[in-house]
């Protein structure tokens, strides 16, 4: 064995784990790891690219696939993604709150290739039918919902006329505070949790 190679991959090794990443708020940068469903393993990691400037990667390792993409080109804090639990079988979702803003943002992954797929602002989570309830942006803040399996979005036509009824949905914010309550065949049934106790529901006829 050739020691000196040896003692200088130790080295190497060394360098990486005593490198410490701080962002701009002079926080340091922790990896994250989680665990996904179709054992995936996931891994979020600052990192320094061919220019040496500091870049997030996140890595998906499965069995002997292990694959290393690029998240963000930036060590700013608003725009670092995190994990925060939300694992669908095949996609993945990360937030942030794009950069300082009062809206929080996810971003859909596949698990498979590490493609984006679907980005927005965060609205509702259904992991048991696999669904996205959010705003798009980038389309007039229009709500939908978005079947991660059929990749098919629902257009959600806010019912003016049942809010003005209740007191609880004539604030503003309201909207935000929408959630998927269930799913039939046909149908999406919605609720204001702002209204809870008091059941403000209404539903929409799924796209196809």
């Amino acid at each position: 064995m050739d020691n000196r190679k040896s003692s200088k991959e130790e080295k190497k090794i060394k360098k990486i784990i005593d490198t410490v990443f701080f962002n701009d708020r002079g926080d340091t940068i922790e990896t994250q790891t989680a665990y996904l469903k179709n054992n995936y393993k996931l891994i979020i990691f600052p990192a320094l690219d061919k220019k040496n400037e500091g870049v997030i990667n996140f890595r998906l390792v499965n069995g002997k696939k292990d694959n290393t993409y690029l998240l963000v080109e930036s060590f700013i804090a608003n725009y670092c993604p995190y994990y925060e639990g939300i694992d669908f079988q095949n996609y993945f979702a990360l937030h942030s709150n794009g950069g300082g803003t009062s809206n929080f943002y996810f971003w859909l992954y596949d698990k498979e290739t590490g493609n984006e797929v679907l980005t927005g602002i965060t609205g509702n989570f259904d992991l048991k039918n696999e669904l996205i309830l959010y705003t798009d942006e980038d389309d007039e803040y229009k709500i939908f919902i978005y079947d991660v399996n059929t990749k098919v979005k629902t257009f959600i036509d806010l019912p003016y006329e049942l809010m003005d009824k209740h007191e609880c949905t004539q604030y503003n914010n309201s909207p935000k505070t929408l959630y998927i309550k269930q799913v039939t065949k046909e149908y999406y049934y919605l609720a204001f949790s702002i209204c809870e106790p008091l059941l403000v529901e209404f539903r929409v006829k799924k796209s196809k």
